[in-house]
Protein backbone atom coordinates (compact mmCIF):
# COMPACT_ATOMS: atom_id res chain seq x y z
CA UNK A 1 0.00 0.00 0.00
CA UNK A 2 2.87 2.61 1.17
CA UNK A 3 5.17 1.82 -2.10
CA UNK A 4 1.84 2.18 -4.07
CA UNK A 5 1.38 5.44 -2.40
CA UNK A 6 5.24 6.58 -2.56
CA UNK A 7 5.20 5.85 -6.06
CA UNK A 8 2.63 8.87 -6.41
CA UNK A 9 5.16 12.12 -5.67
CA UNK A 10 2.75 14.11 -5.23
CA UNK A 11 2.41 13.12 -1.43
CA UNK A 12 5.98 14.91 -0.77
CA UNK A 13 4.42 17.85 -2.62
CA UNK A 14 1.44 17.87 -0.22
CA UNK A 15 2.04 19.28 4.09
CA UNK A 16 -0.93 17.08 4.55
CA UNK A 17 -0.86 13.30 4.37
CA UNK A 18 -4.08 11.20 5.39
CA UNK A 19 -2.44 8.22 7.39
CA UNK A 20 -5.54 5.69 6.28
CA UNK A 21 -4.38 6.48 2.53
CA UNK A 22 -1.11 5.63 3.79
CA UNK A 23 -2.08 2.44 4.43
CA UNK A 24 -2.03 3.47 8.64
CA UNK A 25 -3.85 3.11 11.53
CA UNK A 26 -5.44 6.07 12.70
CA UNK A 27 -5.51 6.30 16.51
CA UNK A 28 -8.88 6.88 17.10
CA UNK A 29 -8.20 7.20 20.90
CA UNK A 30 -7.01 10.86 20.31
CA UNK A 31 -8.54 11.61 16.95
CA UNK A 32 -5.00 11.58 15.20
CA UNK A 33 -5.65 10.61 11.27
CA UNK A 34 -2.76 13.34 9.74
CA UNK A 35 0.76 14.22 9.22
CA UNK A 36 0.53 17.68 9.37
CA UNK A 37 3.92 19.64 8.07
CA UNK A 38 2.37 23.38 7.54
CA UNK A 39 4.38 25.83 8.92
CA UNK A 40 7.56 23.88 8.53
CA UNK A 41 10.98 26.26 7.00
CA UNK A 42 13.36 26.20 5.63
CA UNK A 43 11.63 24.31 2.94
CA UNK A 44 14.81 21.71 2.41
CA UNK A 45 14.29 21.16 6.02
CA UNK A 46 10.53 20.34 5.37
CA UNK A 47 11.42 18.01 2.25
CA UNK A 48 14.32 16.21 4.99
CA UNK A 49 11.82 15.79 7.10
CA UNK A 50 8.90 14.37 5.09
CA UNK A 51 11.45 11.75 3.78
CA UNK A 52 12.12 10.97 7.42
CA UNK A 53 8.87 10.15 8.62
CA UNK A 54 7.59 8.30 5.63
CA UNK A 55 10.98 5.95 6.05
CA UNK A 56 9.57 6.02 10.20
CA UNK A 57 5.70 5.34 9.88
CA UNK A 58 6.65 1.91 8.20
CA UNK A 59 8.41 0.97 12.13
CA UNK A 60 7.13 3.77 14.68
CA UNK A 61 3.73 4.28 16.18
CA UNK A 62 1.68 7.52 14.82
CA UNK A 63 2.45 9.31 17.64
CA UNK A 64 5.90 8.96 17.83
CA UNK A 65 6.27 10.33 14.17
CA UNK A 66 3.85 12.83 15.53
CA UNK A 67 6.16 13.84 18.32
CA UNK A 68 9.26 13.80 15.83
CA UNK A 69 6.89 16.50 13.49
CA UNK A 70 6.63 18.70 16.34
CA UNK A 71 9.89 18.52 17.76
CA UNK A 72 11.49 19.17 14.06
CA UNK A 73 9.52 21.90 13.34
CA UNK A 74 10.73 23.19 16.70
CA UNK A 75 14.30 23.15 15.34
CA UNK A 76 13.03 24.75 11.92
CA UNK A 77 11.50 27.84 13.78
CA UNK A 78 15.38 28.48 15.42
CA UNK A 79 16.89 27.83 12.42
CA UNK A 80 14.28 30.84 10.50
CA UNK A 81 15.01 32.84 13.54
CA UNK A 82 19.06 32.40 13.19
CA UNK A 83 18.85 33.18 8.86
CA UNK A 84 15.90 32.92 7.01
CA UNK A 85 18.10 32.14 3.98
CA UNK A 86 19.93 29.26 5.99
CA UNK A 87 21.54 26.52 4.07
CA UNK A 88 22.03 23.04 4.83
CA UNK A 89 25.18 23.47 4.47
CA UNK A 90 25.47 26.05 7.53
CA UNK A 91 24.62 23.64 10.00
CA UNK A 92 27.24 22.76 12.19
CA UNK A 93 27.95 21.49 16.27
CA UNK A 94 28.25 25.77 16.48
CA UNK A 95 24.46 25.82 15.69
CA UNK A 96 23.46 23.30 17.79
CA UNK A 97 24.93 24.45 21.03
CA UNK A 98 23.11 27.64 20.14
CA UNK A 99 19.86 25.43 19.43
CA UNK A 100 20.52 24.23 22.88
CA UNK A 101 20.38 27.32 24.56
CA UNK A 102 18.00 28.34 22.38
CA UNK A 103 14.98 25.51 24.03
CA UNK A 104 16.30 26.55 27.37
CA UNK A 105 15.51 30.32 26.62
CA UNK A 106 11.71 28.90 25.41
CA UNK A 107 11.21 27.61 28.65
CA UNK A 108 10.37 24.11 27.45
CA UNK A 109 10.29 21.67 29.87
CA UNK A 110 13.12 19.05 30.71
CA UNK A 111 11.49 16.23 28.83
CA UNK A 112 10.75 18.79 25.74
CA UNK A 113 13.94 19.83 25.28
CA UNK A 114 15.71 15.71 25.94
CA UNK A 115 13.21 15.06 23.36
CA UNK A 116 13.92 17.66 20.77
CA UNK A 117 17.36 17.05 21.15
CA UNK A 118 16.76 13.11 20.56
CA UNK A 119 15.18 13.44 18.09
CA UNK A 120 17.70 16.15 16.58
CA UNK A 121 19.77 12.99 16.91
CA UNK A 122 17.82 10.45 15.22
CA UNK A 123 17.12 12.70 12.41
CA UNK A 124 20.87 13.64 11.97
CA UNK A 125 21.89 9.66 11.79
CA UNK A 126 19.56 9.62 9.07
CA UNK A 127 19.84 12.31 6.97
CA UNK A 128 23.53 10.91 6.65
CA UNK A 129 22.50 7.28 5.82
CA UNK A 130 20.45 7.91 3.51
CA UNK A 131 22.76 10.96 2.16
CA UNK A 132 19.49 13.27 2.49
CA UNK A 133 21.23 16.65 3.45
CA UNK A 134 25.18 17.50 3.05
CA UNK A 135 25.38 17.67 6.93
CA UNK A 136 28.30 17.38 9.32
CA UNK A 137 29.39 13.00 9.09
CA UNK A 138 30.19 13.86 13.16
CA UNK A 139 27.26 13.60 16.09
CA UNK A 140 25.71 17.22 16.23
CA UNK A 141 24.13 16.12 19.15
CA UNK A 142 26.04 14.46 22.59
CA UNK A 143 24.76 12.45 25.27
CA UNK A 144 25.81 15.20 27.68
CA UNK A 145 23.61 18.15 25.68
CA UNK A 146 20.69 15.87 27.32
CA UNK A 147 19.14 17.56 30.21
CA UNK A 148 18.94 15.20 33.12
CA UNK A 149 15.36 13.23 33.81
CA UNK A 150 14.13 15.19 36.58
CA UNK A 151 12.82 12.92 39.55
CA UNK A 152 9.88 11.45 38.64
CA UNK A 153 6.88 12.39 40.86
CA UNK A 154 3.83 10.21 40.32
CA UNK A 155 0.80 12.57 38.91
CA UNK A 156 -1.49 11.35 41.05
CA UNK A 157 -5.22 12.61 41.85
CA UNK A 158 -5.05 13.65 45.82
CA UNK A 159 -8.00 12.09 47.74
CA UNK A 160 -9.81 15.26 48.18
CA UNK A 161 -10.07 15.58 44.71
CA UNK A 162 -11.21 12.18 43.75
CA UNK A 163 -14.28 12.42 46.56
CA UNK A 164 -15.14 16.40 45.15
CA UNK A 165 -15.07 14.57 41.64
CA UNK A 166 -17.53 11.32 42.93
CA UNK A 167 -19.96 13.65 44.95
CA UNK A 168 -20.11 15.53 41.77
CA UNK A 169 -20.11 12.77 39.13
CA UNK A 170 -24.04 12.77 38.89
CA UNK A 171 -23.76 16.30 36.81
CA UNK A 172 -22.21 13.94 34.16
CA UNK A 173 -23.61 11.92 31.35
CA UNK A 174 -24.49 8.19 32.63
CA UNK A 175 -22.26 7.12 29.83
CA UNK A 176 -19.40 9.48 31.58
CA UNK A 177 -20.20 8.38 34.76
CA UNK A 178 -19.74 4.59 33.72
CA UNK A 179 -16.42 5.29 32.63
CA UNK A 180 -14.93 7.04 35.05
CA UNK A 181 -16.13 4.49 37.85
CA UNK A 182 -14.26 1.98 35.31
CA UNK A 183 -11.30 4.26 34.60
CA UNK A 184 -10.48 5.21 38.50
CA UNK A 185 -10.66 1.39 39.52
CA UNK A 186 -8.19 -0.23 36.92
CA UNK A 187 -6.01 2.39 36.08
CA UNK A 188 -5.68 1.58 32.73
CA UNK A 189 -4.18 3.60 29.73
CA UNK A 190 -7.20 5.33 28.48
CA UNK A 191 -6.57 4.33 24.73
CA UNK A 192 -7.93 0.46 26.37
CA UNK A 193 -10.33 1.88 28.40
CA UNK A 194 -11.96 4.21 25.17
CA UNK A 195 -11.48 0.89 23.06
CA UNK A 196 -12.83 -1.35 25.35
CA UNK A 197 -15.42 -3.82 23.39
CA UNK A 198 -18.95 -3.72 24.39
CA UNK A 199 -18.38 -7.79 25.67
CA UNK A 200 -15.39 -6.77 28.10
CA UNK A 201 -16.55 -9.12 30.94
CA UNK A 202 -15.50 -12.99 31.41
CA UNK A 203 -16.06 -15.05 34.05
CA UNK A 204 -13.32 -17.67 35.80
CA UNK A 205 -14.21 -20.91 37.36
CA UNK A 206 -15.24 -19.52 40.80
CA UNK A 207 -17.78 -17.42 38.87
CA UNK A 208 -15.76 -14.03 39.57
CA UNK A 209 -16.19 -11.77 36.88
CA UNK A 210 -12.88 -10.15 34.95
CA UNK A 211 -12.50 -6.95 33.18
CA UNK A 212 -11.22 -8.53 29.81
CA UNK A 213 -8.16 -5.57 28.52
CA UNK A 214 -6.78 -5.31 24.99
CA UNK A 215 -3.31 -3.60 25.99
CA UNK A 216 -2.54 -1.25 23.24
CA UNK A 217 1.04 -1.09 23.93
CA UNK A 218 2.49 -4.70 25.09
CA UNK A 219 -0.06 -5.23 22.36
CA UNK A 220 -1.89 -8.80 24.08
CA UNK A 221 -4.66 -8.86 26.13
CA UNK A 222 -5.58 -10.25 29.94
CA UNK A 223 -8.11 -10.86 32.67
CA UNK A 224 -8.24 -7.83 35.38
CA UNK A 225 -10.12 -8.77 38.74
CA UNK A 226 -12.95 -5.44 39.07
CA UNK A 227 -14.94 -5.22 42.12
CA UNK A 228 -18.86 -5.57 41.94
CA UNK A 229 -19.36 -1.68 41.73
CA UNK A 230 -17.34 -1.42 38.10
CA UNK A 231 -19.25 -4.67 37.07
CA UNK A 232 -22.40 -2.97 37.89
CA UNK A 233 -21.06 -0.02 35.88
CA UNK A 234 -20.00 -1.69 32.88
CA UNK A 235 -23.12 -3.79 32.85
CA UNK A 236 -25.22 -0.80 33.01
CA UNK A 237 -23.02 1.21 30.26
CA UNK A 238 -24.16 -2.29 28.19
CA UNK A 239 -27.56 -1.33 28.42
CA UNK A 240 -26.96 1.90 27.66
CA UNK A 241 -25.22 0.80 24.23
CA UNK A 242 -27.50 -2.01 23.47
CA UNK A 243 -30.91 0.11 23.93
CA UNK A 244 -29.81 2.14 20.85
CA UNK A 245 -28.68 4.86 22.52
CA UNK A 246 -25.36 5.35 20.34
CA UNK A 247 -25.01 4.16 16.59
CA UNK A 248 -21.97 1.87 17.06
CA UNK A 249 -22.57 -0.75 19.62
CA UNK A 250 -19.28 -2.88 18.53
CA UNK A 251 -17.41 -0.56 21.62
CA UNK A 252 -18.40 -0.39 25.54
CA UNK A 253 -18.28 3.44 25.18
CA UNK A 254 -19.09 4.74 21.64
CA UNK A 255 -18.80 8.13 20.29
CA UNK A 256 -22.18 10.07 20.22
CA UNK A 257 -21.03 12.73 17.56
CA UNK A 258 -17.92 12.03 15.67
CA UNK A 259 -18.76 9.90 12.41
CA UNK A 260 -14.90 9.17 11.77
CA UNK A 261 -14.06 8.22 16.02
CA UNK A 262 -15.94 5.33 16.65
CA UNK A 263 -15.52 5.54 20.26
CA UNK A 264 -15.01 8.21 23.08
CA UNK A 265 -11.71 9.69 22.62
CA UNK A 266 -9.22 11.08 25.45
CA UNK A 267 -9.55 14.84 24.89
CA UNK A 268 -12.99 14.34 25.31
CA UNK A 269 -13.07 13.01 28.52
CA UNK A 270 -10.95 15.54 29.27
CA UNK A 271 -12.63 18.30 28.32
CA UNK A 272 -15.96 16.95 30.53
CA UNK A 273 -13.59 16.28 33.51
CA UNK A 274 -12.35 19.68 33.69
CA UNK A 275 -16.11 21.23 32.54
CA UNK A 276 -17.27 19.92 35.97
CA UNK A 277 -14.05 20.83 38.02
CA UNK A 278 -15.08 24.40 36.80
CA UNK A 279 -18.62 24.13 37.30
CA UNK A 280 -18.24 22.27 40.50
CA UNK A 281 -15.24 24.26 41.94
CA UNK A 282 -13.57 21.18 42.06
CA UNK A 283 -10.32 22.11 44.00
CA UNK A 284 -7.52 21.19 45.62
CA UNK A 285 -5.54 21.52 49.16
CA UNK A 286 -4.66 24.98 48.06
CA UNK A 287 -8.04 26.25 46.69
CA UNK A 288 -6.79 26.17 43.37
CA UNK A 289 -9.50 24.44 40.67
CA UNK A 290 -8.33 20.89 39.67
CA UNK A 291 -6.68 19.97 36.41
CA UNK A 292 -7.49 16.42 35.22
CA UNK A 293 -5.69 14.39 32.94
CA UNK A 294 -6.29 10.84 31.96
CA UNK A 295 -3.03 9.75 32.75
CA UNK A 296 -3.56 10.90 36.45
CA UNK A 297 -5.89 8.37 36.65
CA UNK A 298 -3.93 5.59 36.58
CA UNK A 299 -0.93 7.32 38.24
CA UNK A 300 -4.04 7.27 41.34
CA UNK A 301 -4.45 3.64 41.01
CA UNK A 302 -0.76 2.82 41.58
CA UNK A 303 -0.70 5.15 44.09
CA UNK A 304 -3.49 3.72 46.04
CA UNK A 305 -1.86 0.59 45.46
CA UNK A 306 1.15 1.45 47.03
CA UNK A 307 -0.26 3.05 50.06
CA UNK A 308 -2.66 -0.01 50.83
CA UNK A 309 0.42 -2.26 50.85
CA UNK A 310 -0.23 -4.15 47.86
CA UNK A 311 3.52 -6.06 47.05
CA UNK A 312 4.96 -3.98 43.94
CA UNK A 313 5.16 -7.12 41.78
CA UNK A 314 1.82 -6.92 42.55
CA UNK A 315 1.07 -3.62 41.22
CA UNK A 316 3.34 -3.89 38.08
CA UNK A 317 1.41 -7.07 36.98
CA UNK A 318 -2.02 -5.25 37.46
CA UNK A 319 -1.04 -2.04 35.71
CA UNK A 320 0.83 -3.92 33.12
CA UNK A 321 4.30 -2.43 33.43
CA UNK A 322 6.91 -4.06 31.77
CA UNK A 323 9.81 -3.56 34.21
CA UNK A 324 10.12 -2.68 37.97
CA UNK A 325 11.12 0.85 37.14
CA UNK A 326 8.01 1.79 35.53
CA UNK A 327 5.77 0.71 38.98
CA UNK A 328 8.53 2.08 40.94
CA UNK A 329 7.31 5.72 40.03
CA UNK A 330 4.53 5.43 42.17
CA UNK A 331 5.91 4.07 45.21
CA UNK A 332 4.83 7.50 46.69
CA UNK A 333 4.37 7.05 50.22
CA UNK A 334 1.71 9.47 51.98
CA UNK A 335 2.34 10.45 55.47
CA UNK A 336 -0.69 8.71 56.59
CA UNK A 337 0.00 6.07 55.14
CA UNK A 338 3.24 5.73 57.53
CA UNK A 339 1.45 6.06 60.47
CA UNK A 340 -1.53 3.51 59.09
CA UNK A 341 1.33 0.95 58.39
CA UNK A 342 2.89 1.88 61.77
CA UNK A 343 -0.20 1.47 63.82
CA UNK A 344 -0.90 -1.57 61.91
CA UNK A 345 2.37 -3.30 62.87
CA UNK A 346 1.62 -2.54 66.59
CA UNK A 347 -1.23 -4.53 66.47
CA UNK A 348 -2.29 -7.89 66.59
CA UNK A 349 -4.42 -9.53 63.17
CA UNK A 350 -6.08 -12.58 64.77
CA UNK A 351 -9.26 -15.22 63.83
CA UNK A 352 -12.11 -16.52 65.79
CA UNK A 353 -9.86 -18.95 67.58
CA UNK A 354 -7.65 -16.17 68.51
CA UNK A 355 -4.74 -17.70 66.18
CA UNK A 356 -2.09 -14.48 65.20
CA UNK A 357 -2.26 -13.73 61.22
CA UNK A 358 0.61 -12.10 59.64
CA UNK A 359 0.79 -9.99 56.29
CA UNK A 360 3.74 -11.78 55.02
CA UNK A 361 1.72 -15.30 55.04
CA UNK A 362 -0.64 -13.49 52.70
CA UNK A 363 1.53 -12.40 49.96
CA UNK A 364 2.62 -15.40 49.15
CA UNK A 365 -0.88 -16.33 47.90
CA UNK A 366 -1.11 -15.42 44.15
CA UNK A 367 -4.50 -14.10 44.72
CA UNK A 368 -3.17 -11.24 47.41
CA UNK A 369 -4.87 -8.68 45.74
CA UNK A 370 -8.82 -10.31 45.68
CA UNK A 371 -8.14 -11.31 49.40
CA UNK A 372 -6.36 -8.22 50.62
CA UNK A 373 -7.19 -5.17 48.27
CA UNK A 374 -10.88 -6.53 47.68
CA UNK A 375 -11.56 -7.45 51.38
CA UNK A 376 -14.68 -6.34 53.07
CA UNK A 377 -14.96 -3.90 56.00
CA UNK A 378 -16.72 -5.18 58.74
CA UNK A 379 -17.71 -2.84 62.02
CA UNK A 380 -15.48 -4.68 64.29
CA UNK A 381 -13.01 -6.18 62.32
CA UNK A 382 -12.91 -7.36 58.66
CA UNK A 383 -13.93 -10.59 56.03
CA UNK A 384 -10.98 -12.42 54.79
CA UNK A 385 -12.41 -13.50 51.78
CA UNK A 386 -12.56 -11.43 48.95
CA UNK A 387 -14.93 -8.73 47.93
CA UNK A 388 -18.12 -10.49 47.21
CA UNK A 389 -19.90 -9.93 43.75
CA UNK A 390 -22.87 -11.54 45.58
CA UNK A 391 -24.28 -11.85 49.20
CA UNK A 392 -22.57 -13.73 51.26
CA UNK A 393 -24.41 -17.12 52.79
CA UNK A 394 -22.99 -16.50 56.06
CA UNK A 395 -25.19 -13.66 56.85
CA UNK A 396 -24.68 -12.24 60.18
CA UNK A 397 -22.34 -15.07 61.85
CA UNK A 398 -18.75 -13.53 61.06
CA UNK A 399 -18.29 -14.56 64.68
CA UNK A 400 -18.51 -17.88 63.86
CA UNK A 401 -16.89 -17.75 60.67
CA UNK A 402 -12.98 -18.74 60.18
CA UNK A 403 -12.52 -15.65 57.39
CA UNK A 404 -13.23 -13.17 60.04
CA UNK A 405 -10.53 -11.04 61.37
CA UNK A 406 -9.85 -8.98 64.11
CA UNK A 407 -7.71 -5.89 65.86
CA UNK A 408 -7.34 -4.35 69.63
CA UNK A 409 -9.13 -1.15 68.09
CA UNK A 410 -12.37 -3.22 68.26
CA UNK A 411 -11.29 -4.46 72.13
CA UNK A 412 -14.50 -2.84 73.62
CA UNK A 413 -17.02 -3.77 70.83
CA UNK A 414 -16.11 -7.45 71.44
CA UNK A 415 -16.68 -7.40 75.35
CA UNK A 416 -19.97 -5.44 74.73
CA UNK A 417 -20.76 -7.74 72.43
CA UNK A 418 -19.95 -10.95 74.98
CA UNK A 419 -21.56 -9.53 77.43
CA UNK A 420 -24.54 -9.13 75.37
CA UNK A 421 -24.14 -12.92 74.12
CA UNK A 422 -24.00 -13.91 77.73
CA UNK A 423 -27.60 -12.44 78.30
CA UNK A 424 -28.92 -13.68 75.35
CA UNK A 425 -27.49 -17.74 76.56
CA UNK A 426 -29.28 -16.87 79.57
CA UNK A 427 -32.64 -16.41 78.28
CA UNK A 428 -32.25 -19.27 76.18
CA UNK A 429 -31.33 -21.58 78.53
CA UNK A 430 -34.62 -20.40 80.65
CA UNK A 431 -36.80 -20.57 77.41
CA UNK A 432 -35.18 -24.07 76.27
CA UNK A 433 -34.20 -22.64 72.83
CA UNK A 434 -31.62 -25.61 71.74
CA UNK A 435 -30.77 -23.80 68.39
CA UNK A 436 -30.11 -20.49 69.97
CA UNK A 437 -28.20 -22.02 72.73
CA UNK A 438 -25.57 -24.04 70.66
CA UNK A 439 -25.44 -20.68 68.20
CA UNK A 440 -24.71 -18.31 71.25
CA UNK A 441 -22.51 -20.49 73.15
CA UNK A 442 -20.09 -20.67 70.02
CA UNK A 443 -20.40 -17.48 69.70
CA UNK A 444 -19.42 -17.09 73.02
CA UNK A 445 -16.25 -19.14 73.14
CA UNK A 446 -14.79 -17.66 69.89
CA UNK A 447 -15.21 -14.20 71.40
CA UNK A 448 -13.37 -15.05 74.71
CA UNK A 449 -10.46 -16.37 72.30
CA UNK A 450 -10.33 -13.39 70.62
CA UNK A 451 -10.46 -11.23 73.20
CA UNK A 452 -8.00 -13.33 75.23
CA UNK A 453 -5.44 -13.15 72.63
CA UNK A 454 -6.07 -9.33 71.66
CA UNK A 455 -5.37 -8.46 75.58
CA UNK A 456 -1.85 -10.13 75.70
CA UNK A 457 0.69 -7.76 75.18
Amino acid sequence: MMEAVLSKSSIFDQDTWDLEEMGLKPSTTHSFYYFNFVGINPAWLKIAIKKFIWLQSSTKGITTCRSYISKLKTFGNFLSEQDPNISSEAISRELIIKYIGYLTKKSFSHATRRLALIHLRTFHEFTIQENWLPWPSKPLVYASDLPKRPESVPRFIPESVISQMMDNLDQLPQYMQHLIIVLLETGRRISEICTLKIYCLEKDSEGDCFLQVEESKLKKSYLLPISKKCIDAIKAQQGLVLQNLFKNQDYLFPSRHRARTPHVTGHQIKTVLNKLATQCNITDDNGQVWNFQSHQFRHTVGTRMINSGVPQAIVQKYLGHESPDMTSRYAHIHDETLKEEFYKFQQRLVDITGKIHTASEQYKDENWLRHNVMAQSLPNGLCALPFPQQKCPHANACLTCTHFRTTEKHLEQHRAQLEQTNKIIKTAKENGWQRQLEMNIAVKKNLESVISSLEKK
